[in-house]
């Protein structure tokens, strides 16, 4: 699955990038692309604990090693992050297509340097980075490789609901400090101004858009979410209003799913409709 969707982000960033290519400079997903979400960009994390009990089975463990290999060496560009947890670093656990290409890799105490180097990296225990020297009142820190220039030891922390509530009442605070909150996170109202190019905003947000009939207040809260400052108080009936000029009806009925999973029908766009006005205005510019 994981593999699937990051060939999919990836057509969607060569889309993007031939329609915006601001908006995408180095072919990867940035920091801004993954903000917006209705891009479908944000971050995606796979965590496999035991992951022995996966790359080990008899009939599923070889492809599962195949596709986690594919997902390390392409999921980064595309903010496809996979984290492998296991308690028995051997070749059969991690088989050597993982180990050889994981950049950041975490390493609690083990016992012996084959394990050590298993996790850490080859000749890693030669190079004086050595999680055997950990004793048993050492829980919780280990060697840290690929985060940094040089492999550095670090601690972690056990977050119970408590703690993790303290953090996320700090990391808002630290928001506000830095002057990074803004809008509806402050109970603002944003006001609406002029789009720039209301088609060529479109035109970006259909390139994440596959499904031929899409409601109208989908493409609203996408717009939203590439242009919060121009769209983000923007209604369905303005967006009505906005196409109008460029032949663009809103009436289709379109069939789609709610968030509970029923059904309904509702007012929405063509796909093809906006391309073809999209078209337009390019030939005519």
């Amino acid at each position: 699955m994981a593999a699937r969707r990051g060939r999919s982000r990836a057509e969607k960033l060569k889309e993007l990038r031939a329609r915006a290519r601001d908006l995408v400079p180095d072919s990867k997903v940035t920091r801004e692309l993954a903000n917006r979400r209705g891009m479908g960009l944000h971050p995606l994390v796979m965590s496999i604990d035991e992951c022995q009990e996966l790359f080990s089975h008899p009939e599923h463990g070889k492809e599962a090693g195949e596709l986690a290999t594919a997902i390390i060496k392409r999921g980064r560009a595309l903010g496809v992050i996979l984290v492998l947890a296991t308690q028995r670093p051997d070749k059969d656990s991690l088989p050597t297509g993982i180990s050889a290409n994981v950049g950041t890799r975490f390493c609690l105490r083990v016992m012996g340097q084959v394990e050590n180097d298993m996790v850490l990296g080859t000749s890693a225990y030669k190079n004086g980075v050595r999680a055997t020297s950990f004793t048993r009142s050492d829980r919780g820190i280990g060697y840290l490789v690929g985060a940094t220039d040089a492999p550095i030891v670090v601690k972690t922390y056990y977050l119970d609901a408590e703690a993790a509530d303290a953090v996320v009442a700090r990391a808002r605070a630290t928001r506000e400090a830095a002057g990074l909150l803004s809008g509806h996170a402050l109970g603002e109202d944003v006001p609406l101004t002029p789009a720039a190019s209301l088609l060529g905003d479109l035109n970006v947000v259909f390139a994440t858009i596959t499904v031929e009939k899409v409601w109208s207040e989908t493409v609203v809260e996408q717009l939203a979410e590439l242009r919060p400052e121009v769209y983000g108080q923007m209604t369905v009936e303005a967006l009505n209003a906005a196409l109008k000029p460029y032949g663009i009806s809103t009436s289709h009925q379109v069939w789609g799913r709610l968030e509970d999973g029923s059904g309904a029908n509702r007012r929405g766009l063509l796909r093809a409709e906006v391309l073809a006005a999209v078209a337009r205005k390019e030939i005519n510019s």
